[in-house]
């Protein structure tokens, strides 16, 4: 009896692999490429990790490329010493870090304000990364040159390993369709607005945008505007608007203006001469709150400074959308629909942002071929 059930789930076996084999051959071809692909890597995965010996004590599964991307950012930060060294050298134009070596010391040692002496940790290398295992290769957290990180150990290193391997197509795909880390976005925001002299507008799904309006909310160095108050425009939500934007001048803050999934009507209902006292279209403009005139407009006589409107050092502008689709992407419905409900969309960055739920749901979709 016993052999007569081991053959009959071999012959279930073999019609369930025909028919899938059948399934798969009337689909599209750029469909049953994207189906083998996904196969062979969870394949390629699992044998890969039954090779590895349990005595070198490495995680049952690989780490995905995002995970060890996001990993090496922050594992390249420069330490507080090394930052406290380089604001060291940047107090003089021709200055160097040795000329400060006395100035470190004293306030380390004795006034105990700036620098901790924290030096970067090095514990080597684990010698099996060389042998199991793949190595990927991503830019660091400066962004001005390459490392190289293990995809079990998480080691990294400058210098190229043998096994080291190129991404994938399909896991280009999928760090190009998440984006930025969430905890990384604060970082992203400012570097596209002071170095690509745009305004970023960020996508993201619900709990990301969730997530990052309290982050927004709390953050001292932020400050939300929530336009999903905006839906239908009223009084009451414009000034709200309007007091946001002056509290971020005023205090040099980045303005984020959260739109979750509300689409506000900036171009035709919001940013007209009506409300050009409460909502300028200058504010959707790189730079357009710095002329006085639009500021002007929008502080009231207390909330001026010496009969001053001002707009401190830090001062940046950003815009937050809801993904409204579940596929972590924008339909081409609402893509047409922001483009022409934001004042200077054109001109503007856009910025994709995941979470760790967010990254778990896209490799199960391009493990299942999806």
């Amino acid at each position: 009896m016993g052999a007569g059930a081991s053959a009959l789930a071999a012959q279930l076996e073999a019609a369930a692999a025909e028919d899938f084999r059948r399934v798969l051959k009337a689909l599209p071809s750029e469909e049953q490429r994207r189906i083998q692909s996904a196969a062979a890597l969870a394949t390629s995965s699992a044998s890969e990790a039954a090779e590895i010996p349990s005595a070198w004590r490495w995680p049952k599964e690989p780490f995905d490329p995002e995970a060890l991307r996001v990993y090496v950012l922050d594992a390249t930060k420069p330490t507080q010493q090394e930052a406290w060294d380089d604001a060291l050298a940047a107090r003089s134009i021709d200055g160097k870090k040795e000329d400060f070596v006395e100035e470190k010391a004293f306030a380390n040692l004795l006034l105990n304000k700036e620098g901790t002496g924290e030096q970067r940790k090095d514990c080597g290398i684990d010698p099996h990364a060389y042998e199991k295992g793949k190595w990927y290769r991503f830019l660091n957290f400066k962004g001005d040159c390459y490392v190289y990180v293990h995809n079990y150990t998480r080691d990294i290193t400058a210098t190229r390993p043998e096994n080291f391997a190129e991404l994938s197509e399909e896991e280009k795909a999928l760090i190009k369709k998440l984006g930025t880390y969430i905890k990384e976005l604060p970082t992203e925001i400012d570097r596209i607005y002071t170095k690509e002299k745009a305004i970023p507008v960020i996508y993201g799904s619900q709990s990301s945008c969730e997530a990052m309006k309290t982050f927004f909310y709390y953050d001292k160095h932020s400050t939300l505007l929530d336009a999903s108050k905006l839906k239908r425009v009223n009084s009451g939500a414009l000034e709200d608007c309007r007091r946001a934007m002056v509290w971020s001048m005023k205090l040099g803050t980045t303005l984020c203006i959260y739109c979750g999934d509300v689409m506000p009507d900036f171009l035709e209902k919001i940013c007209i001469s009506k409300y050009k006292d409460l909502f300028p279209l200058s504010l959707f403009m790189y730079g357009g709150m710095e002329n006085d005139l639009v500021r002007e407009k929008i502080f009231r006589d207390d909330e001026k400074e010496g009969g001053q409107c001002p707009i401190r050092p830090g001062f940046m502008v950003c815009i937050m959308i809801m993904y409204d689709t579940m596929g972590l992407q924008m339909s081409s419905m609402r893509k047409e629909e922001i483009a022409g409900k934001i004042p200077e969309f054109g001109r503007m960055q856009e910025i994709r942002t995941y979470n760790d739920d967010d990254r778990i749901k896209a490799l199960a979709e391009m493990s299942s071929g999806k």
